[in-house]
């Protein structure tokens, strides 16, 4: 949800919950009996909030946290706050509950038991129910927890393991707006990345409007205080303007929170969505004949096109990229089109997107994105799932669907290569200045390169960047300098250091992933030491941004990439009492990476780490006995590269 799933790279630090204001919302939840009788005398609006807990409840506290915001605002009889809420491995949420807010009373109208909340049928009978038993001249719908764009829906029941997909999304919503013969006013998602084209389209037969963001959300979510006063104070206003103070209070929320966040939200008018679908498929079926008359050459001139644009919680060297891109970033303007399509769509967007913010962190966004597969080996199932949305067209579908299948295809784009290393100064030991030729690899496919050092059995132990390289070469003129290390062990113990060119390519500041496995060491009785539920595996983020030049650690994401359970996670602090422990890099049967912890035989410690600890970039004396120096590449399709290892 209101959650970065990946990557923001700017800890949003987990908003402290007053013990006292919690404590006083339990006192304050009055229990109703169950929900039948009579409907309530219509009003001017019902707002219906399905809050999925999971994680960010159980964990954080972000659910009470949010219904804390709703309660500080004084009840109307014009508005219904109405909510279902569950999916949360904590007391109180193990079961759905409906519940109604009026102000500092919370009713709880309903205790359905453990039913499943990523379930279609269980949003259906909530909208439904709430639709007929909070009548309203408008109703308005809100999904809350984590979103992961259009192939991954919303949401994980904890106990299901169930997400809401945009069918399922779909097949609650249809049902009752069809019975009460009408539209909801809004769909808005509390959640990340579900501002996509494809949402939109999703939604669009049922809903007049929807709420948004492109990017991650940052854990505090929506203002729901400045949602509620506007409804309020002004209940008969237009849903447009509604939707404005939705994402100006969202973007304003993120910056007071911390002036350097990264946020995107935006207002869609689904009654406009079609004309950016038509935009699109149309371009769509140009670039299909393109991919049919010159497959490689297309291809490549996309993948050029595509690297220019924002791609949002994308990380080369991690698993499951959601591969959305937005739609005005997006370099049209280098692909074989005519201006007549390119205007279409602009024009197509203007119409559809009513209003959008972003913090300063992102530059002229569109306010949408769409699906466009780049790390196509990894996305393969987000790809199937793309081919069957029945709402986006045919044309588009077989446009991702082609994209993808060439993209796949080794004998037209071969997977990376690179020659022989050149030693130029210093023994294969102690190198110095070293070099590779890349073998046949078109550079326009080449995303990132590096060096690094492998050990006897395989694994790569550390990654650095290259100091430089050049259209057929890899150069790295200092070797064995420039290595992320936390040192105040007493022995260097090193680190891969993964920088982020696609995330922050519009941004200043270096920015740096560190794969780690974290240990919280603070003590706690119930939890013994050796507890692997002390261990999480994942992310230290390391930014120069408050200091450029000085590398510090800023903060933790709790996941190794965009799969599914990344998108859960989100940027965190660390533990009072914390250590790391770097993960290794190997390359499976199909070259793609995967991270590990170190072999057992090879004794690598935990190192302990604090909040805003400066990673330094240490210099080797040689190499350990058996590793290799190794130069490598990523293409943009994931695949990774290493020099021909002879010695």
């Amino acid at each position: 949800m209101s959650a970065p799933d990946f990557p923001v790279f700017r800890i949003f630090a987990a908003r402290l919950r007053s013990a006292f204001a919690v404590a006083a919302l339990a006192l304050l939840v009055v229990s109703c009996g169950g929900s039948g009788g009579q409907p309530a005398a219509r009003a001017d609006v019902t707002l219906l909030v399905y809050m999925m807990g999971t994680n960010l409840e159980s964990e954080d506290g972000s659910a009470t946290s949010n219904i804390a915001e709703m309660q500080s605002i004084a009840p109307s009889d014009r508005v219904n706050v109405v909510l279902a809420t569950g999916a949360a491995d904590k007391d109180g949420w193990r079961t759905v509950q409906r519940k109604r807010v009026r102000g500092q009373q919370i009713d709880v109208l309903d205790d359905l038991g453990p039913v499943d909340m990523g379930s279609a049928q269980t949003l259906r009978d909530f909208v439904s129910w709430g639709m007929t038993t909070y009548p309203a001249e408008r109703t308005m719908l809100v999904l809350w927890d984590h979103g992961g764009g259009p192939n991954r829906g919303i949401g994980s029941d904890p106990f299901s393991h169930n997400s809401l997909s945009l069918d399922d999304i779909r097949g609650a919503i249809a049902p009752a707006t069809q019975a009460a013969g009408r539209k909801l006013a809004l769909v808005g998602f509390d959640a990340c990345l579900m501002g996509s084209v494809e949402v939109a389209q999703a939604l669009a037969p049922y809903a007049d409007y929807m709420i948004g963001s492109q990017e991650l959300e940052p854990g505090a979510g929506q203002d729901w205080a400045a949602l509620l006063s506007h409804l309020t104070r002004s209940p008969t206003d237009s849903t447009a303007a509604f939707g404005r103070t939705i994402v100006d209070a969202f973007i304003a929320k993120q910056l007071k929170d911390d002036p350097a966040a990264e946020a995107t939200l935006s207002l869609i008018d689904l009654g406009r969505i079609d004309g950016v679908g038509a935009a699109l498929a149309d371009i769509a079926a140009t670039l299909n004949g393109q991919l049919a008359a010159d497959p490689v050459q297309t291809w490549i001139d996309i993948a050029e096109a595509r690297t220019r644009a924002f791609i949002f919680g994308s990380v080369l060297l991690s698993p499951g990229p959601t591969e959305l891109v937005d739609l005005r970033m997006f370099d049209w303007g280098s692909l074989k089109l005519s201006d007549g399509q390119r205007e279409r769509l602009t024009q197509a967007l203007e119409q559809a997107v009513v209003h959008q913010q972003h913090t300063a962190a992102f530059s002229n966004l569109s306010g949408l994105t769409f699906y466009l597969p780049q790390r196509v080996a990894e996305t393969a199932a987000d790809t199937r799932t793309y081919t069957s949305l029945s709402f986006v067209s045919s044309t588009q579908r077989g446009f991702i669907r082609q994209h993808s299948d060439i993209g796949l295809d080794n004998t037209r784009l071969p997977l990376p290569t690179l020659g022989v290393i050149d030693w130029h100064d210093g023994t294969p030991q102690a190198p110095t200045s070293v070099q590779a030729p890349l073998n046949a690899v078109n550079r326009a496919l080449v995303a990132q390169d590096f060096a690094a050092v492998q050990n006897a059995d395989g694994w790569i132990t550390a990654i650095k960047p290259l100091t430089e390289s050049t259209v057929d070469r890899l150069v790295d003129t200092s070797f064995m300098q420039g290595w992320f290390q936390l040192d105040d062990s007493g022995t260097p113990v090193y680190f891969s250091a993964l920088p982020d060119g696609i995330r922050f390519a519009i941004d200043s500041p270096e920015n740096f992933l560190v794969p780690v496995t974290l240990r919280d060491n603070t003590p706690d009785d119930d939890l013994p030491d050796d507890d692997p539920r002390r261990l999480q595996r994942g992310l230290l983020i390391v930014s120069d941004a408050t200091e450029p030049g000085v590398l510090r650690i800023t903060g933790f994401l709790n996941a190794l990439g965009n799969n599914y359970s990344a998108g859960v996670a989100r940027p965190q602090g660390l533990p009072d009492e914390a250590s790391v422990q770097p993960l290794w890099l190997a390359q499976d049967e199909n070259n793609l990476g995967h991270w590990a912890a170190p072999q057992a035989s090879a004794a690598v410690p935990f190192v302990p780490v604090t909040h805003n600890q400066q990673i330094s970039r240490g210099t080797r004396d040689r190499l350990p006995s058996g590793a290799h120096a190794r130069l490598g590449i990523v293409d943009v399709r994931g695949w990774i590269g290493l020099d021909t290892l002879v010695y």
